[in-house]
């Protein structure tokens, strides 16, 4: 097994230890914001609210199961171990869903992308459920020394590094789909529309990797064992992996229209953020109609429109 500097892994196990506990904040706040705000929960981000439930529960598991009073007992350390394993497999899985939703709204133009979903809560939910029954059934979930998790070295690499490794390479995959079509339609974009669209740009790019292309850092760790470069890929892997629910709440929360539905809501006791909450609106209202405009005297409005409004969470 390849291990980093014993330095280096004492420093970032306290990085990670505060970036997850961020992270399951994060991602905590924002599945409640837009289970509050419905009418700014669009299908995109029901989708991220599965994969925060995951980041939550999984994140909160994995921390557990490092504390002594669970591995040190045998019932308590195999449910943690399953809970870790099962909402980790899930997570990735989602990341999966969240990418190839990208996909047939980028790159296929499909508007019925929506009616996919209660086939990405079988798979998202019951896939982990086929892994957690075969390591179980080898009695492979307990103490791995100092953790709860899988044991048996063969059940971990079958049941939690090969499909993680196949679900992340099929994300890069679909991402590059995903990145040549936006550049081409960037391209065609008039010159005023090309900055607000290359930030539409950057933003999902920040958003995608945020939802899964970190976890290549980890991987590359194990399938490099060079001393130099194990070292840079656990840096990277322990600073922006556990960063996962703190990138989707910056992406998603930190913006206009969740601002405005929390003056919305505190203006009912505090008036002053009943104006506030107005003029973000009419802001807003403006930007959209300027945008608009602009966009209806170029040539390339409708492929421009027609990105704009599958990416718009």
């Amino acid at each position: 097994m390849v291990s980093a500097d014993s330095t280096v892994i004492e420093v970032f196990s306290w990085v990670t230890l505060v970036l997850m506990i961020m992270s399951i904040v994060g991602a905590f706040l924002t599945t409640m914001t837009f289970a509050m705000f419905g009418q700014i929960r669009t299908y995109p981000i029901k989708l991220i609210m599965y994969l925060c439930v995951c980041i939550v529960i999984g994140f909160t598991a994995f921390l557990i199961a490092f504390e002594p009073w669970v591995y040190h007992n045998e019932g308590p350390c195999i449910i943690i171990a399953i809970w870790v394993h099962y909402y980790f497999l899930a997570n990735f899985l989602w990341t999966f869903c969240i990418a190839f939703n990208f996909y047939q709204m980028i790159v296929r133009r499909n508007r019925e992308a929506q009616t996919l979903e209660k086939f990405y809560h079988i798979a998202c939910w019951g896939i982990p459920v086929i892994f957690c029954a075969f390591a179980g059934g080898f009695s492979c979930y307990g103490d791995l020394g100092g953790a709860c998790y899988i044991n048996c070295p063969l059940v971990r690499f079958l049941c939690f590094f090969i499909p993680g490794l196949v679900i992340i390479s099929s994300n890069a995959i679909l991402f590059f789909f995903i990145g040549r079509e936006i550049h081409e339609t960037l391209s065609g974009a008039p010159k005023s529309d090309q900055k607000a669209r290359s930030k539409e740009f950057r933003v999902y790019l920040s958003i995608f990797i945020s939802i899964g292309l970190s976890w290549i850092f980890g991987y590359l760790m194990f399938l490099l064992p060079f001393p130099i470069i194990t070292d840079i890929f656990f840096i990277l892997f322990s600073i922006f992996t556990p960063m996962q629910g703190i990138f989707i709440f910056i992406f998603y929360c930190l913006n206009k229209k969740v601002l405005a539905q929390y003056l919305g809501l505190f203006g009912k006791c505090i008036p002053i953020c009943k104006q506030w909450e107005e003029k973000i609106n009419s802001q807003s209202t403006n930007t959209s109609n300027r945008s608009s405009n602009r966009s209806s005297r170029s040539s390339s409005s409708s492929n421009s429109n027609s990105m704009s409004s599958s990416t718009t969470l």
